[in-house]
């Protein structure tokens, strides 16, 4: 079911343990041959695939498709809220929900900024509503609760992991809207600066923070050039089995109920 389409009485007769699938995505420079709404565009595609499967089984929102951008902000097109106001934007929308009696909440997240605000915001909403510490809350970026389906030799991909308008994301493109992507405009002398904390030894154990604009000259990353549709597709229905996978299971999780602090005998 999508939220949108039901009146307010329909919303009203919900199971109210019906899962929610909610959207997350931006609005975000990717390169010169991918259009801004890239995230919003796949994020979109994947939630819809999965609400179709599972459409009597759960009820998806719209693409939340503002982000926490800022990191991008430097390259034309980028629309961004920053991190603090993004956190309050999802810490609302969740209470919104709660408020309506909705308990089985589950953020799809299409945007590695994202991942940080949108965390703060859940991990400070259960610290201070008794609603939100009671429900079961869910977060997840589409290429992490699908990272096995992700694996570069299931797809023919010649680069090992999707980083930013790459190899991955172009693909993607190309499968969903070809009419946007622009190949013949990706920089032939793009650079891209080896970013020294994901390399080895510190790769997974250290994170460091700068804009894009530091790490890419043209905006992307990888090798776009080695996309291709059929890639794309490949990617789209690996990962909407993975979401789906997580749902049916998701539905299942019982409460978390209080078993603590014990009385002192």
């Amino acid at each position: 079911m999508l939220w949108q389409e039901l009146t307010s009485p329909e919303i009203d007769r919900l199971d109210r343990d019906l899962p929610v699938l909610i959207p997350l995505a931006s609005c975000e420079q990717h390169g010169r041959h991918l259009p801004v709404f890239t995230d919003t565009l796949e994020t979109e595609a994947i939630a819809a695939r999965v609400e179709k499967l599972r459409s009597d089984r759960l009820v998806a929102l719209p693409t939340l498709w503002l982000g926490a951008s800022h990191h991008h902000i430097d390259f034309p097109g980028t629309l961004s809220l920053p991190p603090a106001a993004y956190a309050g934007m999802i810490q609302h929308l969740t209470r919104c929900l709660l408020q309506h009696g909705f308990r089985r909440l589950f953020f799809l997240n299409g945007h590695g900024g994202n991942v940080v605000p949108a965390s703060q915001a859940l991990t400070d909403l259960i610290a201070t509503d008794d609603r939100a510490d009671a429900a079961s809350i869910a977060f997840s970026s589409w290429w992490r609760v699908a990272s096995a389906a992700m694996a570069p030799e299931r797809h023919g991909m010649k680069t090992p992991n999707s980083t930013h308008a790459c190899e991955y994301e172009t693909s993607l493109v190309l499968a969903l809207r070809d009419d946007l992507v622009k190949l013949a405009e990706i920089d032939p002398n793009h650079l891209e600066v080896q970013r020294p904390w994901v390399t080895a030894p510190w790769t997974g154990k250290v994170e460091g923070f700068h804009r894009f604009h530091r790490w890419t000259s043209s905006g992307h990353m990888g090798d776009p050039t080695a996309a291709t549709a059929e890639k794309g597709h490949s990617i789209l229905q690996a990962v909407t089995d993975e979401v789906v996978k997580f749902i049916d299971d998701f539905s299942k999780w019982p409460p978390m109920n209080k078993i603590g602090p014990q009385e002192r005998p």
